[in-house]
């Protein structure tokens, strides 16, 4: 029996729309003694990793550039090899306390990728697809552990975009959140500008 093909995955153009925030370099963030376990998804290993690596000078920016909005944070809920990772959620959490957010739970990753330490063919042929409930009239910030080529980013964005028209109301996302850059696609994007 034949299957029929997956629906595709929708870009939106970024237009301007603003560069990802991060809060710590890659190998602080993998060398830290939870990290292992908050990938694979211990929550409270997860909260002690985003606790003692968020930016307070990001926390501070979010806070002057959003103190009129309260977006909500919503973050990857990406189920990888050994578990959910929790660093997305706990780092939406910390921040939501942090700063008085809103934090969707509902909003979620809902198919297997396995993209951490894949290569881009593998990301490629492989992408995040997301379900759940955009609220109408509201701005949303995307929260991530890491962005890598961006791909899940663009494509929970895509989700968003895809129901903007939905109800009278519309929403606003405005800004992406990551807990840090893959060092192989920084060097990436410095040799092409």
């Amino acid at each position: 029996m034949l299957k029929a093909p997956p629906m595709p995955i929708d870009r939106f153009p970024w237009d301007g729309f603003p560069a990802v925030w991060l809060h710590a370099e890659e190998l602080e963030v993998k060398k830290h003694p939870d990290y292992a376990a908050a990938k694979a998804g211990n929550l409270d290993s997860a909260f002690s990793l985003v606790e003692a690596l968020t930016s307070e000078e990001v926390i501070d920016h979010l806070a002057k550039v959003f103190s009129a909005h309260r977006p909500i944070l919503t973050s990857v809920h990406a189920i990888e090899r050994d578990g959910v990772n929790a660093i997305p959620e706990a780092l939406a959490d910390h921040l939501g306390h942090r700063l008085g957010w809103p934090v969707d739970s509902e909003i979620v990753q809902t198919n297997v990728v396995g993209h951490t330490g894949a290569d881009g063919f593998t990301r490629m042929a492989r992408q995040a697809e997301f379900g759940g409930e955009v609220k109408e009239g509201r701005i949303y910030c995307l929260v991530d552990d890491f962005v890598g080529q961006g791909g899940t980013l663009a494509n929970m964005r895509g989700f968003f975009n895809e129901r903007r028209w939905v109800g009278s109301g519309g929403y606003r996302l405005d800004r992406e959140i990551v807990f840090s850059e893959s060092d192989a696609d920084r060097r990436t994007s410095e040799a092409t500008s």
